[in-house]
């Protein structure tokens, strides 16, 4: 199957040149070539001579002019593809800027919001340790009277903290 596909190629890249040569589109060095191998392959011959009956044929067809209803309505088709190709791109153009303003906001906002959160964490680490230390801070004045920390350490072994929190409850 690839044989045939490679020799379908090679058909349609004579023709190529070969039209060419008939219409004068090569360059003097192409052309020369050509010739050369026109002088030197019949099967090449033979394929030129039927695309030049080919050419004569089509010379010969009667040629029709398009009336006018089909000139109008043709470009008006093509008017009316331009005009929504127009449209299409304007609306991409629209869409794609809405979402770069979108994707800039959401970035602005991000970037708000992790340094937000860095400062108010770095803020607020002070404050976590005076959190921690509320429950000592708020009995300071009780503990300035302590002598030592064995006597409160006798306290305890008495449940006499124990006592204290039951009759807050």
């Amino acid at each position: 199957m690839s044989d045939d596909n490679h020799a379908l190629a090679e058909v349609g890249a004579i023709d190529e040149e070969l039209v060419a040569y008939l219409d004068g589109e090569l360059d003097r060095e192409a052309a020369t070539g050509v010739e050369r191998r026109l002088a030197d392959d019949p099967a090449y011959r033979a394929r030129l001579s039927q695309l030049q009956r080919t050419w004569d044929l089509l010379d010969t067809l009667q040629r029709t002019e398009a009336d006018e209803q089909l000139v109008h309505s043709t470009v008006a088709m093509v008017a009316v593809h331009a005009a929504e190709e127009a449209k299409s791109q304007q609306m991409r153009a629209v869409r794609r800027r809405g979402l770069m303003t979108l994707l800039i906001a959401a970035l602005v906002i991000l970037s708000a919001s992790t340094a937000y959160l860095a400062i108010h964490r770095r803020l607020s680490r002070p404050n976590r340790q005076l959190v921690r230390d509320l429950p000592v801070i708020e009995h300071v004045d009780e503990y300035r009277n302590i002598d030592s920390v064995d006597f409160l350490k006798q306290l305890e072994r008495e449940n006499l903290f124990a006592v204290e929190v039951d009759d807050g409850m």
